[in-house]
């Protein structure tokens, strides 16, 4: 089982409510919320629980949009190179490892500290030496994989344009547009 999981604060909805897009491209250009990557009930990314207050959720804080745009990333170098690393840009060592093998992916959560280079990585042999934690060879299916990350892009993007479709103009959600629209 794949999941994604997010929530935009509440606040932040309503600021995104009367937003003009000059404004949003200035201040903002980006979507904060809680989010979360579940792989056979475990999570990468920890997760708030609802009944949190809103000052609480904010240490949860996370780049929704930074993710999906990620996350699509991946699904494209899958389809190439069979194998991707996605590096949390949070800090330098953790890692979310895509091996696909024929419809399955192994997902495994890695600990190996690099500062420099891209977020998303296609040298398998770079992770030899990795940590495995938490989400360690947990295999699902590429059918999974790519039915949440499509049903939730599109779900994502019905939900700003309920809020403000004037934003969605903005070249930040390019990516997220494109790949919704293809599917």
């Amino acid at each position: 089982m794949f999941e994604i999981k997010y929530e935009i604060f509440e606040d932040d909805i309503l600021e995104l409510r009367a937003i003009d897009l000059q404004t949003f491209n200035k201040e903002y250009n980006q979507i904060y919320g809680c989010f979360t990557i579940i792989v056979n009930g475990i999570e990468y990314l920890s997760y708030p629980s609802p009944e949190m207050r809103l000052e609480t959720k904010r240490i949860y804080s996370e780049l929704i949009l930074t993710h999906f745009d990620f996350l699509i990333d991946v699904y494209y170098q899958l389809q190439k190179n069979n194998y991707a690393a996605l590096k949390y840009i949070e800090n330098p060592w953790t890692w979310l490892e895509f091996i696909q093998e024929g419809n399955e992916l192994v997902v495994s959560q890695l600990n190996l500290e690099i500062h420099e280079g891209p977020l998303i990585r296609t040298d398998r042999e770079l992770f030899i030496n990795a940590i495995k934690e938490e989400i360690i060879n947990e295999t699902i299916h590429w059918g999974d994989f790519e039915k949440e990350l499509i049903s939730n892009t599109k779900e994502f993007i019905k939900t700003l344009q309920e809020l403000n479709k004037n934003i969605l103009t903005s070249n930040c959600f390019n990516k997220i547009r494109l790949f919704a629209l293809e599917r």
